[in-house]
């Protein structure tokens, strides 16, 4: 647990992420067959939460406990859990591993539970499919059925490129741009629909759009996902 020496401390001269162990080791050594947590980490700094739930995950990977979690922290969801389930006022939406859940939710309210998601409207008839009303011809999708659609876009399943390069679905315009170090996030204005937000990885190789800047929007196959819609 990493508390050697600290024995004749009193509760109020161990950090948080000190008395989180203490609690979590006196929770062990009962040898439980099922361990509850309960919001664990929500009053700790961001970087004493990361590795507290990285050593949670250890911990309970190397003793076998089976436990249960519950969070409203969806990265604490995705990082510790072999299988996530997500309540809506008591119901249960969806149930299963984490990347299904990502990846192929079963609806909107997962989608935007679990990560950032936008919604596109699109619509397949007998003559093809449309996106935001213009004819669109995706590699996704071909064996729905006819009807209304919200194509869920995640922020690293858009390509995005300065407007006039001609390699793009969708035209619209930057309104913000945010650079978090590992990528850099923009939150591109589309006609007709609600916003999308765009993951750059690799921001210092590239030449940032800035705010107002026209930019055309690329859909990635792979990471599209479509849900009935709901409107």
């Amino acid at each position: 647990m990493g508390l050697g020496g600290l024995e004749a401390r009193q509760p109020s001269q161990l950090s948080g992420g000190q008395q989180q162990r203490v609690a979590l080791a006196r929770a062990v050594v009962m040898e439980p067959s099922l361990l509850l947590f309960d919001e664990p980490l929500s009053n700790l700094d961001a970087k004493l939460r990361e590795q507290m739930r990285i050593d949670i995950r250890k911990l309970q990977q190397r003793l076998g406990i089976t436990s249960i979690y519950v969070t409203h922290d969806q990265i604490e969801a995705m990082s510790i859990s072999d299988r996530v389930v997500v309540m809506n006022r008591g119901k249960i939406e969806q149930e299963g591993p984490p990347r299904e859940l990502y990846s192929k939710p079963v609806n909107r309210f997962v989608a935007s539970f679990i990560g950032k998601a936008a919604f596109l409207p699109g619509e397949r008839t007998a003559a093809g499919w449309t996106l935001l009303g213009r004819p669109w011809h995706p590699e996704a999708g071909g064996s729905l059925p006819p009807g209304k659609y919200d194509i869920m876009v995640r922020p690293e399943g858009v390509r995005l490129s300065p407007a006039g390069s001609g390699t793009g679905h969708l035209e619209g315009t930057v309104i913000r741009s945010t650079y978090l170090g590992s990528v850099m996030e923009y939150e591109v204005e589309l006609p007709g629909t609600e916003p999308v937000t765009v993951h750059i990885p690799n921001p210092f190789e590239r030449n940032p759009l800035a705010p107002g800047a026209a930019a055309e929007v690329t859909l990635i196959p792979e990471g599209l996902h479509f849900l009935p819609a709901e409107r």
